[in-house]
């Protein structure tokens, strides 16, 4: 079976005064990631959360023909 070339990941960042970091991933689950960012926000009250999307690359998987 082929897979996607590509992981859809919705990753949380916080910004506390030097840019934006990445705090948590999650992989084609949005609702969790919400959930998560609301606790984020309730527990670090002094820094900025958001939600984005994003696209990677996965990594090659070799196909071993020798195994079927």
């Amino acid at each position: 079976m082929k897979t996607n070339k590509y992981r859809y990941l919705e990753v949380i960042q916080g910004n506390y005064g030097y840019g934006w970091e990445d705090l948590s991933e999650y992989e084609n689950n949005y609702l969790e990631a919400k959930k998560d960012l609301k606790e984020y926000r309730l527990g670090c009250p002094y820094g900025s959360h958001r939600i984005i999307s994003r696209r990677e690359l996965r990594e090659a998987q070799s196909e071993n023909p020798s195994s079927m």
